[in-house]
């Protein structure tokens, strides 16, 4: 098996609330096949804890101004901060030395790219984000505005809560705008809070 999937079984394995037996992973010859099998239970796992279905956008408008809801904690580790910078060719040091980080970085360790937060927004929509009756389907439309506030420690626990700020309709489409606080665990303040708008095609 090679390293690199190694890694990507490990990483995806660490975040079921069930995680597979070293057996099922010993018995998988293909490789391939038990990385799919572990992403469908990821995903499964995900939109079991989302069950809500809102009746069409009418009743999605009554969510203006109030949370929509939280995730559940998320761990950050450092094999994910090190695929992410694999992805993104960041390799600041700050992000993937835990040693030099421990010794030179004023977070006292390794922390998690700003980037990499802001990219678990569509991992943790899945998790809060009510499906709505009538829509086709929804696209990612840019952000309004981000902040990172504080520092995201490798090791640390995060999650993120929903606030619908704003649904504005047209023909055809609708644009929802969510902010979004990203937490983390016993940290005095935020993280990251953004401004995210969703797309919505009925």
């Amino acid at each position: 098996m090679r390293q690199e999937q190694q890694r990507r079984i490990q990483s995806i394995s660490d975040q079921l609330c069930s995680p597979p037996t070293d057996g099922f992973l010993l018995s998988t010859n293909n490789t391939d096949a038990a990385l799919r099998e572990l992403v469908v239970r990821a995903q499964t796992q995900r939109n079991e804890r989302n069950t809500r279905t809102l009746k069409g956008l009418e009743e999605l408008k009554t969510f203006v101004g109030k949370e929509i809801g939280s995730s559940d904690w998320f761990k950050v580790t450092q094999d994910r901060v090190n695929a992410f910078a694999d992805s993104t060719c960041d390799f600041q040091w700050i992000h993937i030395d835990p040693e030099r980080a421990a010794n030179e970085s004023p977070f006292g360790g390794p922390i998690a790219h700003g980037f990499l937060t802001l990219s678990l927004a569509p991992m943790f929509a899945e998790e809060i984000m009510p499906k709505v009756e009538g829509v086709k389907y929804a696209v990612n439309y840019g952000f309004n505005k981000v902040r990172f506030l504080s520092p995201v420690p490798v090791g640390s626990n995060l999650k993120c809560t929903f606030v619908l700020q704003e649904l504005q309709e047209s023909s055809g489409s609708a644009n929802a705008v969510v902010k979004m606080t990203f937490q983390v665990e016993n940290a005095a303040k935020p993280a990251c809070i953004a401004e995210w708008i969703l797309k919505y095609y009925v």
